[in-house]
């Protein structure tokens, strides 16, 4: 299995990642596609990578590289390969990168919350419970949504959340 970024020229890996963002996301928590699109072509610190095992496409991750740590935006795994490890895989794959990891995850108000914080959990990261955060909205109708920030190696959200936030914020998602 590998983790390389995306393949603009290849109209199957384009329509992959497009309809797999689409599926696994709800629009509140995702930009348009072209915008996506537009923000890798661009000369900004965001990747899309693909994760590829015998040639077939697996899953997608979206993420930023940004001082001191690696913003994780978006994961999702093809229905077709789901519950059958390849999340951990791409994860231990991932969790390989020089700088500590961020992400956010929904606040555990549902079965499906839980089981993606214990994932997560179960990897070796870190949910800061005591830690206040909000997703901006991705669009200018809608609404920011209240979160939780997990993170993986040397960080400290608790010491360091006015700096994290303020740079995920400017950064990610331009505000």
């Amino acid at each position: 299995m590998e983790i390389r970024n995306l393949d603009l020229s290849s109209h199957s890996e384009l329509a992959f990642v497009a309809n797999l963002y689409i599926e696994s996301f709800p629009l509140s928590e995702r930009r348009p596609v072209e915008d996506m699109l537009d923000l890798y072509k661009g000369d900004t610190p965001f990747v899309i990578s693909v994760t590829v095992e015998d040639g077939r496409l697996v899953g997608f991750l979206t993420y930023w590289d940004l001082d001191g740590f690696i913003f994780a935006e978006h994961f999702a795994i093809s229905p077709g390969f789901r519950n059958g490890g390849y999340g951990r895989k791409v994860m231990e794959l991932f969790m390989q990168v020089p700088k500590p990891i961020i992400l956010e995850v929904e606040l555990p108000t549902t079965i499906l919350s839980e089981r993606r914080i214990g994932f997560y959990q179960r990897l070796g990261f870190r949910l800061w419970e005591n830690v206040q955060y909000q997703q901006p909205a991705y669009h200018h109708e809608g609404n920011a949504i209240p979160m939780k920030l997990m993170t993986y190696g040397d960080m400290n959200v608790e010491r360091d959340l006015i700096d994290i936030r303020s740079q995920i914020y400017s950064v990610v998602y331009n505000c």
